[in-house]
């Protein structure tokens, strides 16, 4: 029990601290998604390689996970107002 509580001290310390060092990895592939990341965070910055693990500052990874969340409610949207404006088409032509 006294290593749980340990591992617990230290995975709150990590996220509580936007320095600490955490390990990404980034998706990559040959079309869209090769070209290294840069992120920056209040004037610091980072440019973060794809395809292998990496440690970055917390800070940054919450930027870049921010971001693909933000990427997937985009996605959500336009595939709704899509599929609306489908509906109003097809109503209208009925």
């Amino acid at each position: 029990m006294a290593t749980n509580k340990k591992i617990q001290e230290k995975t709150q310390i990590v996220q509580d601290n936007p320095n600490a060092l955490v390990e990404i990895e980034l998706f990559r592939d040959n079309k869209d998604y090769k070209d290294n990341v840069f992120v920056a965070v209040n004037g610091e910055s980072c440019v973060i390689a794809r395809g292998r693990k990496v440690k970055i500052k917390k800070k940054f990874a919450d930027v870049i996970e921010n971001s693909m969340r933000q990427d997937v409610k985009t996605a959500r949207l336009m595939d709704n107002k899509s599929d609306e404006f489908f509906a109003e088409a097809a109503a209208r032509n009925m």
